[in-house]
């Protein structure tokens, strides 16, 4: 049996179409087709949907997988591409776009299904699923209302209405007491149009009429229109017939007509009980067992298709457009409104929670057709801003700036810059911005909110203590984290004074001062923090929850930095396993920081770890993440430990140029990794080379974080090495004993880089006292046997290598 996903059920009636069948395989073979409007019914309604469902249900067999995929909206497509890449095996990317791109290249290679067949549904603008169009051994088949398809594409297939053979069968397979005339009779009146006929056979089965009474009434309403088409006048009877059989139905469908093409669940419905109905439709939705019935009626009728289960109805596209024409500009404008507050009474809230995100799933695609941009209840707005992060949370960094920006300037114009929810909705949008890679963008419109919310709201407000949050985000990736240190300390104290120690969103913010503190080098104040936020942590929420293992992960760099390898390895050990999936970002932190410890404590599987953690890390972030630039700068200290130079080099050359595209040049962690790259360099003997790399780096890191900054002493230690290879004794010495001073002051005596800068200066200087006294350290730090003892047993310098933290 093939592997099926989101294919809508089969229609039991479906007639005919034998010819077009042969075809769509034959064309299939050679490339994507698109299945389009006849160009006699642009509108459609020729059945072009029905006729690729039967063919995935009729051609099934001849496929591994089968996904049907939603594209009449960019978030539904993508969330219907995401649970392809389930199927396939493919891990979520931290970007979606990088899981997707992964979906298309895993079909196009075959992996692990070579016969396929994907079919976007109602992809009406081609360039938006261009970039997912897989090739290879497998199929596309596409269905869109949109001519304008280039044959480089896909190949085009008009879709004509019935033959009336086919016409004929289907009225009488609804219909079997309808005589061969009588069903011909009824075709040649409805111009054989697949969408009409339906109509008619599902009016006439629900309410009962006789043929003749159908055909009069069809006559009556066809004089009453000015352009009478088929579709119009079957579907004028079926939605008269269900008002007189059922008047609050016909409300139901008036509401759904106003949302998707996407399901529509009988639970978003169902929150309409909480609004101001008129009588029967109020006591229809208030009961669950009178809605789904209710549901099932307007199914019978043919207005709607009902799924199987009775679980939600969804509308065709020409059936909404006829429903809003007919509608009077005072009608349409209450149920625009009902409709606005069913979906914010549906809104489940705390988007961050993956346990709702099946609902935010259910609603996003409403969004749109409903404008609720434009609803003018707060609730509404809210709805749209915790879609936003929804879009946010999962992953859909596009979705949600897209999202986010359309409501920034329909908000802009009609609640003004200064509305509180203007500025919420800019908030957002410059997380998605810098997600995306648009980190100079985020930064001017944080820092615009920012003042807006500040001289509005004033500097305790809790959205303008969020985006102040941003801020300092935006300054640690420009590597200005003493300003961003300023802006977290002033936000703790706010946060404190407004919620407590211990509110979450204050530990948030104590998390990120410690943050800013590891960045400039100050290990013991980030670890009082760390330890503080930890046991808070721990007494109010779950063992596992991730915003523990962000604790634990801190406090172990915390430990890392100030030499304690060992506490650092426990602390990461003490994590309960299971409770966050290991591709999750702080779980990716916690493998990095396991693999540096076990590095500099002469393990032998460290290189091991920190591959496969760089792995992870590419696959989840993807290449140009500072996550997994810092991964590729650990794992190049690996191969270097290992005397692997080449692999060493070549990862730490290539974080090099990346970290000078992402960074930029003066940041400081663009200048660690070229500390690093110089030491490799001068493993392999080239020290002029490294002089040259050293002496740029040493006086960039100077001017950055200044001469006391653990990546500045580090590199400093190196190029004290450098100068002495060209036979610059003095120079080498007196930078070799500055760096030891300054090592003691700010590491302290007892760190292992200490001793290892007391090694070097002892080991130039030819102190043998000297040279002991620094073994002994070296010995109290790492303890015997360890693997820095045969590089002091040759005699050979020992570098201090830079391991970056999180930004």
């Amino acid at each position: 049996m093939p592997i099926r996903g989101g294919l809508p059920p089969r229609n039991p009636r479906f007639v005919g179409r034998e010819e077009l069948l042969t075809r769509v395989r034959g064309l299939l073979g050679n490339g994507p087709v698109v299945l389009l409007p006849s160009p006699d019914h642009q509108l459609g309604g020729t059945g072009r949907t029905q006729l690729a469902v039967e063919y995935a249900y009729r051609l099934a067999d001849t496929y591994d997988l089968v996904w049907w995929i939603p594209a009449e909206q960019n978030a539904g497509m993508r969330a219907a591409l995401a649970g392809l890449a389930q199927q396939l095996g493919i891990p979520e990317a931290r970007d979606l776009n990088r899981t997707l791109g992964a979906v298309r290249d895993a079909l196009s290679r075959g992996e692990p299904y070579r016969n396929w067949l994907v079919v976007f549904e109602n992809a009406n603008r081609p360039e938006d699923i261009m970039p997912y169009l897989p090739s290879g051994a497998g199929h596309v088949l596409v269905t869109s209302r949109n001519p304008r398809w280039t044959a480089e594409v896909a190949q085009a297939l008009p879709v004509p209405v019935f033959d009336r053979t086919d016409s004929v069968d289907l009225l009488r397979a609804r219909a079997p007491e309808l005589s061969a005339a009588d069903a011909e009779e009824l075709a040649s009146r409805l111009d054989d149009v697949p969408m009409a006929l339906d109509l008619a056979a599902a009016v006439r089965e629900a309410a009962g009429w006789p043929l003749s009474e159908y055909l009069r009434r069809y006559d009556e309403r066809a004089a009453e229109l000015a352009f009478p088409t088929p579709i119009r006048v079957a579907w004028g009877l079926a939605a008269e017939a269900l008002g007189e059989d059922a008047p609050a139905d016909r409300v139901l469908l008036e509401l759904c007509t106003f949302l998707a093409s996407a399901p529509i669940s009988w639970r978003l419905l169902w929150a309409a009980r909480t609004l101001p109905l008129e009588g029967e439709v109020a006591r229809t939705v208030r009961v669950e067992r009178r809605l789904r019935a209710a549901m099932r009626r307007i199914g019978r009728f043919g207005l709607a298709d009902l799924d199987p289960a009775g679980e939600s109805l969804t509308v065709h596209p020409l059936v909404r457009g006829m429903f809003g024409q007919e509608l009077s500009s005072e009608r349409h404008a209450a149920l625009l409104r009902t409709v606005r507050g069913m979906l914010a009474a549906a809104d489940p809230g705390d988007p961050d929670n993956p346990a709702g995100w099946y609902r935010y799933a259910e609603l996003a695609p409403h969004l749109i057709h409903s404008d609720l941009l434009g609803g003018d209840a707060e609730e509404v707005r809210q709805l749209v801003i915790n879609c936003i992060r929804f879009h946010f949370a999962r992953g859909d960094y596009d979705s949600s700036r897209d999202l986010a920006s359309s409501a920034v300037a329909r908000w802009r114009d009609a609640l003004g810059e200064t509305a509180e929810q203007t500025l919420l909705a800019a908030f957002h949008l410059a997380n998605a911005l810098r997600a995306v890679g648009r980190t100079s963008d985020a930064r001017n419109l944080n820092l615009q909110t920012l003042r807006t919310q500040r001289e509005v709201f004033g500097a305790d407000d809790e959205a303008t203590l969020a985006t102040a949050n941003s801020v300092g985000g935006d300054l640690r990736m420009q590597g200005h984290f003493g300003q961003a240190r300023q802006l977290d300390a002033d936000n703790l104290v706010r946060y404190r004074r407004l919620f407590g120690e211990s509110f979450p969103t204050a530990l948030r913010c104590a998390n990120n001062l410690a943050a800013d503190l590891r960045l400039l080098g100050d290990f013991r104040g980030a670890r009082t923090i760390d330890e503080q936020v930890l046991r808070h942590r721990q007494a109010i929420f779950v063992d596992g929850h991730p915003e523990t293992l962000s604790s634990r992960t801190g406090l172990a760099f915390d430990l890392y930095g100030l030499g304690d390898f060992a506490a650092a390895a426990a602390v990461l050990a003490g994590q309960p396993s299971g409770r966050v999936p290991a591709d999750h970002p702080f779980a990716l932190w916690a493998g990095r920081f396991a693999a540096m410890a076990a590095r500099r404590r002469g393990q032998p599987e460290a290189r091991e770890l920190a591959a496969a953690n760089f792995a992870a890390c590419r696959q989840k972030f993807g290449d140009l993440s500072v996550d997994t630039l810092a991964a590729a700068v650990s794992l190049a200290h690996c191969a270097r430990a290992e005397g692997d130079l080449t692999g060493a080099h070549e990862l730490l050359e290539r974080a090099v140029i990346r970290y000078h595209a992402v960074l930029g040049d003066e940041h400081p962690f663009t200048l660690a990794a070229s500390a690093g790259l110089a030491a490799v360099v001068r493993a392999a003997g080239r020290y002029a080379e490294a002089r040259t790399i050293d002496h740029e780096v040493l006086g960039g890191l100077r001017r950055s974080v200044g001469a006391d900054h653990p990546f500045t002493l580090s590199c400093a230690n190196g190029y004290a090495a450098d100068l002495a290879a060209a036979g610059e004794a003095q120079p080498a010495r007196e930078l070799a004993a500055d760096t030891l001073r300054r090592s003691r002051q700010v590491r302290g005596v007892d760190h292992p880089d200490t001793a290892a800068c007391a090694w070097n200066l002892a080991l130039g200087d030819g102190d043998e006292a000297a040279r002991q006294q620094a073994l002994d350290a070296l010995a109290k730090a790492f303890g015997d046997g360890h693997p820095v003892f045969r590089r002091t047993a040759e005699g050979v310098r020992l570098e201090t290598d830079i391991d970056l933290p999180p930004l």
